[in-house]
């Protein structure tokens, strides 16, 4: 919804934008692909889209397309040559599912199980689409993918971080009520240790994800790449905070009479899902380093170990 809301035509949003905000269609979004197509590194995309009369013709596979089952329509990303003044690179397109060209191919089946419509293969062959089937302009589908990929980090990490709190709660409840050793659980100093951790998980969670929420308003760029910093932080310590209530609830934590077990597997992907942790870790470190780099250019100086700046202070 945010990316149609950003950048789609009147008519796209009427079409598109109007009956998904309404609850009445869901959408997907075709990136993914089998290896060694597009994944962690999207400049690896195979799926393309060449000029025909009056649109485009779509050929790809992708994977891994989240909701697909039972969507109105996919957000296709395929490469585009130059065209008509266009650069080449990727371009957005709005193909409906009911498309002859496209289907909705095997299941994959993964240990999370919370998102409707899975996240199967999806073939494009043939796929013709009409001119106003491009979301944006050509050539600018990476530009407008970062639209999308920021606000979309962040509804991860504050549903997971919901889905922690639960755990948290259900954790508290069982140390508070069950004995061990002549006490209940919560005075025992071990578990008293485990639950101050998933307190600060929690908070520290919480305080990013409130930190990059207000940049994505204030200032796009900057929120976008905070938002890498928040699913990477977030996506860890949710499962550490689960994790630790299965712990705490010990047996029964990994009976399906609590459901910390699946919690587990709900949370687990969040990892590499949106790209991996250590694909974010990269480019956190090259942002990290190219702005130190740009900051002494305008004008730091180093003096041993330490940094001085312009007036001299330390």
């Amino acid at each position: 919804m945010h990316v149609l809301n950003q950048i789609a035509t009147v008519r796209q949003k009427k079409r598109c934008l109007a009956p998904l905000a309404a609850g009445d269609v869901r959408s997907c979004f075709g990136m993914t692909e089998p290896h060694p197509g597009a994944g962690s590194d999207p400049a690896a995309l195979r799926t393309t889209a060449v000029r025909a009369d009056g649109g485009w013709i779509i050929d790809g596979h992708k994977r891994f397309t989240s909701g697909a089952v039972g969507a109105g329509f996919c957000v296709v990303m395929a490469r585009t040559p130059a065209v008509d003044g266009s650069p080449e690179g990727a371009t957005m397109f709005l193909v409906d599912m009911t498309n002859p060209g496209i289907r909705v191919g095997e299941a994959i089946h993964t240990v999370d199980r919370s998102i409707d419509g899975g996240h199967p293969h999806v073939h494009l062959e043939d796929c013709f689409v009409a001119d106003d089937a491009v979301l944006g302009e050509v050539g600018l589908g990476f530009r407008y993918a970062q639209v999308r990929l920021g606000p979309a980090r962040l509804t991860h990490c504050m549903r997971w971080l919901g889905l922690a709190r639960r755990a948290h709660d259900i954790a508290l409840d069982r140390a508070a009520r069950r004995e061990l050793f002549g006490g209940p659980i919560d005075s025992l100093g071990l578990a008293q240790h485990l639950i101050a951790e998933s307190v600060i998980d929690i908070e520290t969670s919480d305080a990013i994800i409130t930190k990059t929420a207000a940049l994505l308003h204030s200032d796009p760029k900057a929120g976008s790449a905070m938002s890498s910093v928040a699913k990477v932080h977030c996506s860890e310590a949710v499962f550490r905070v689960v994790d630790r209530a299965v712990q705490i609830c010990g047996g029964d934590g990994v009976c399906d009479g609590l459901p910390l077990a699946q919690y587990l597997n709900e949370v687990r992907p969040f990892r590499i899902y949106d790209g991996s942790n250590e694909t974010h870790r990269w480019a956190i470190a090259r942002r990290a380093s190219a702005g130190r780099s740009a900051a002494v250019q305008a004008g730091e100086r180093y003096r041993g170990d330490a940094v001085v700046g312009r007036n001299g202070g330390s």
